[in-house]
């Protein structure tokens, strides 16, 4: 009996090891036939690296849903002095003789592992951050069927309904963009009543459509259901859509220009922004107490975590770091999901957005995070953190999770002075003090 047992068990692992090895062979197979993909995202999101700008919020209501906050931000903004400056106290000459400034950071900076990881397995190099591999070889795979779900991803620009735009985003973009895992990489909201059984694109794919309750937060804080949540590998990522979409389908160039200028203002638009701004928060905070509950999958704590507000043709993405109070927003417009949107038609995908979305979706994989020097720079900018009792920061914490349903609860309103001086960095650590 034992003997039969020892060759079971022998013809086991050997069949083990044969998958494993056919496995490796057809990942490297992959990688290798997408090279000219990665080569060209690669070029693409160094040549339109990302800056990113500190914001401070100045005012919130506390206790309300996502799509009911109300959350006021703005730049955050330095003299030369080191004091804290209202942007409505800011004259033209002081912004022109550099007397008043804001800090930036390069996205290619604060993800410097993943771009190092994968420049190096592109160039077939020993790969020291061995964490990234899996990553990086499903994105390889998808790039090299970029066609297929280019094409599907197209009818996002013939549509102007929400969820529809939503659905073919989750399924032909943000999906794609996560290694495979047992069950579902991603689910919609199922607040978005009328659903689509099958994926709504042109090719008529057929893929099924996943919903779920994706709700997150604490009634101590804001709470609500993100409009998709991504699972890659160790985690999860929050992506939210502008509402009040309206938009008009024109035929002429100049006006299809106007259109796209349109959506910009709605990313930018102040309801959409509370409504990115509490989500953005709140999920970095889920993110957090995530990663504590495991510490042998997370023994370095990412605490940087990024929210994605996007539209059919461009992004915007948040980012909260609840240990160092900094809310950053990428500067500028709006960063641009296509190439050549003068004939949708012909729209290609930009690759070096598409591979920034890889990074950010996988960030707790790829652990974004800051040189001392950044997070002297940056520390406490946000003002919101510091702006809370410690008692209710240590509720918040344990309490933001992910549920099916929130209750009513206390609302608490904050709004800070509207100053022109608010603090002065004094040393080192980060401490601050009120400039006069």
């Amino acid at each position: 009996m034992s003997s039969l047992l020892k060759g079971s068990t022998s013809r086991l692992l050997s069949y083990i090891k044969l998958n494993w090895i056919k496995k490796s062979t057809y990942r490297n197979c992959s990688f290798l036939a997408c090279r000219g993909y990665i080569e060209e995202a690669l070029e693409q999101a160094k040549s339109n690296d990302i800056d990113f700008v500190p914001y401070r919020i100045r005012g919130y209501v506390l206790g309300n849903k996502f799509s009911n906050a109300n959350v006021d931000i703005e730049q955050y903004l330095e003299d030369v002095d080191g004091c804290v400056r209202d942007p409505s106290s800011v004259t033209k000459m002081e912004l022109e003789n550099g007397n008043v400034f804001t800090s930036s950071l390069k996205f290619s900076a604060l993800y410097h592992k993943a771009f190092e990881s994968l420049e190096r397995k592109y160039k077939n190099e020993e790969n020291k951050l061995e964490f990234i591999n899996d990553e990086i070889l499903q994105f390889a795979i998808e790039s090299f069927v970029r066609e297929h779900h280019e094409r599907c991803l197209r009818s996002v620009l013939e549509t102007n309904e929400e969820r529809k735009i939503t659905v073919l985003l989750a399924n032909h973009l943000f999906s794609r963009l996560v290694a495979t895992t047992p069950g579902n990489t991603y689910f919609i909201t199922n607040d978005h009543f009328k659903k689509f059984e099958l994926c709504p694109c042109a090719d008529q794919c057929g893929d099924k459509i996943w919903y779920g309750n994706s709700g997150i937060g604490s009634e101590l804080l804001w709470y609500g259901k993100p409009d998709i949540m991504v699972f890659p590998l160790g985690g999860s990522c929050s992506i939210v859509l502008p509402k009040e979409k309206k938009k008009e389908m024109y035929i002429d160039e100049e006006k299809r220009l106007i259109e796209v200028k349109k959506e910009s203002k709605l990313l930018r638009g102040h309801t959409n922004v509370s409504q990115f701004v509490s989500q953005t928060v709140t999920f970095s905070f889920y993110q957090k107490g995530f990663q504590l509950r495991k510490p042998e999958s997370f023994p370095q704590i990412v605490t940087m975590i990024p929210t994605i507000a996007i539209s059919d043709k461009c992004f915007d993405v948040y980012m909260y770091d609840t240990e160092n109070d900094i809310l950053l927003r990428n500067d500028g417009d709006p960063i641009p999901l296509w190439n050549n949107l003068d004939n949708p038609c012909d729209a290609t995908l930009n690759m070096g957005a598409v591979l920034q979305l890889w990074m950010l979706i996988n960030h707790l994989s790829v652990q974004p995070n800051l040189s001392p020097l950044e997070l002297e720079k940056f520390s406490l900018t946000c003002g919101f953190a510091s702006s809370l009792t410690h008692e209710r920061l240590s509720r918040i914490e344990k309490e933001v999770t992910m549920r099916t349903k929130f209750l009513d609860h206390e609302i608490k309103e904050i709004k800070a002075p509207k100053s022109s001086f608010k603090r002065k960095l004094i040393n080192s650590n980060n401490q601050h003090q009120s400039c006069q």
